[in-house]
């Protein structure tokens, strides 16, 4: 066991004092096989070293104290880029190549960096890289500290993610550097059907869904979790299943949603699908009306895209003038500079229930839903005359000029997926995880029900899908982001521990 730092740096520690200076440390990567890097923020000309271990233990050294042991200084001494100077920017960024060795996936890698500012030591936070082999999933370091089912994510300094609507009346924050979780406050609690945005101040505004009796409502609320502070807030509509999305000027455009709620009346149900939309503009805490949609939806896709717009696909939806209810096979670009819906852009498939994600490239995939046959339903007002059905293919829209675009479709997922978790990846590529399968025909005896713990990776070159790891157990429109690292953390959708995607 080594417990030698390099001469110059040990005589500064022992001479020096404590520098008030800050040192960053982050990381990116950790696939097997495949490069890890780490990304070193301090003073410009500061000499450093980067240091890991396998366990961590407190370490005093002169003014300073390290959270790991010195077991391999002299490993970091050797290796290209652990010791050398921060650049005129103050970066630095060494990595390592893990090798093809699945063993390492069972390693947990600690790390902390030195520099020396003006002759003080200044010690950086601590970093925790858990190898993975590239394509798998692998259980997060630590799970939640209380469940989330679903809701949404805002992004805070540092790699640090706050969970917030899906859990309760309770925030909570994941510190990506260390896999660690802890409580962030109370927050504002929201019933199913219900939608989350995370606004461009980190706020969070939250919208709808059914309330305590069952009913769609019209109650909203603004987190704050600066000050873990909540504002009620009412929009003019009272709305369930609807869609709320972010766009560039900072507002936040809420689309359509069921006004009643009863399956006892199924027509009723459907003839609740509202077109009508809101804007609420996050300075004033003030929903106004917004422009009615071209078709009334609800189960749709609401997604934010290049240029500050939103792009609405899909759902549930009524014929016009005859109010006869059907699935959307279209999808419209609403833009806030003009107010307005544009022209519609139609897709193969109609289907709602999907999941949607904005892709790296400017296109928009659109995965999987349910499918829904209401002919002889519609005839007979008999429910058992329902036909429904899983899709298992995927859409992608391809922005055109003059707000069109058109649509391609992509095959391969390995079954039918509706509510599944989607997430963008680079190079126009994205991860589909989870999700379930439903098969309903009374008439022909055919009842398939089932969910999907299996993944599909969505290659963008050429619009095809591709097996991918499996998580361990099956979600249904789980929780999914990308880390800082690069890997995506799953959580939510039925099982309580948390997962991770390394690409």
């Amino acid at each position: 066991m080594h417990r030698i730092l390099p001469a110059a740096l040990l005589s500064m520690f022992v001479l020096a004092s404590a520098s008030a200076q800050t040192l960053s440390l982050d990381k990116s990567g950790g696939a097997i096989p495949g490069v890890t890097s780490w990304k070193l923020t301090g003073p410009a000309g500061a000499p450093y070293i980067l240091l890991f271990a396998l366990n961590e233990q407190s370490t005093p050294i002169g003014p300073i104290t390290l959270d790991i042991p010195l077991d391999f200084i002299t490993v970091s001494q050797a290796l290209p880029g652990f010791t050398g100077v921060l650049n005129a920017m103050g970066m630095a960024t060494p990595s390592f190549s893990l090798p093809n060795e699945p063993l390492l996936a069972d390693l947990v890698i600690s790390c902390q960096a030195v520099a020396i500012n003006a002759g003080n030591p200044i010690v950086s936070n601590l970093v925790r890289v858990t190898p993975e082999v590239a394509g798998t999933f692998a259980p997060a370091l630590n799970d939640p500290t209380v469940p989330i089912i679903g809701g949404t994510v805002a992004t805070g300094p540092g790699g640090e993610l706050l969970f917030v609507g899906g859990s309760g009346p309770v925030a909570q924050r994941y510190l990506s550097r260390t896999e660690e979780w802890e409580l962030a406050g109370a927050t504002f609690g929201v019933g199913l059907l219900s939608q989350s945005t995370t606004l461009a101040d980190g706020r969070v505004l939250f919208t709808g869904g059914l309330g305590l009796d069952g009913q769609p409502t019209n109650a909203a609320a603004l987190y704050d979790p600066i000050t873990q502070t909540t504002t009620n807030l009412t929009m003019a509509t009272a709305r369930a299943g609807h869609g709320a999305s972010l766009m560039g000027n900072g507002r936040v455009l809420i689309t359509g949603g069921f006004s009643i709620f009863n399956l006892t009346d199924i027509l009723a149900f459907f003839q609740s699908i509202t077109g009508s939309t809101e804007i609420f503009d996050p300075v004033t805490g003030v929903f106004t009306a917004g422009p009615t949609l071209l078709e009334p939806r609800a189960l749709h896709t609401s997604t934010s895209v290049t240029g500050g717009q939103v792009f609405i696909a899909g759902g549930l939806t009524l014929l016009p003038i005859v109010n006869i209810p059907t699935v959307s096979a279209t999808a419209y670009r609403f833009n806030p500079s003009n107010n307005s819906f544009g022209f519609p852009s139609f897709f193969s498939g109609a289907r709602f229930l999907h999941s949607a994600v904005a892709l790296s490239n400017g296109k928009v995939l659109l995965v999987g839903g349910l499918t829904l046959d209401l002919s002889a339903f519609l005839t007979s007002l008999d429910p058992t005359q329902i036909v429904i059905g899983t899709r298992t293919d995927g859409q992608v829209f391809s922005p055109g000029i003059l707000g069109f675009g058109t649509f391609a479709t992509a095959n391969g997922m390995a079954s039918g997926r509706a509510g599944a978790g989607v997430a963008a990846l680079p190079n126009g590529n994205a991860v589909v995880t989870g999700g379930f399968t439903l098969t309903i025909d009374v008439p022909t005896s055919t009842f398939v029900a089932a969910l999907s713990e299996t993944t599909d990776r969505f290659v963008g070159s050429n619009n095809t899908f591709t097996p991918s790891g499996s998580m361990a157990a099956g979600r249904v429109f789980p929780v999914m982001t990308a880390l800082p690292d690069g890997t995506i953390l799953i959580l939510g959708g039925g099982p309580l521990n948390a997962e991770i995607y390394q690409p």
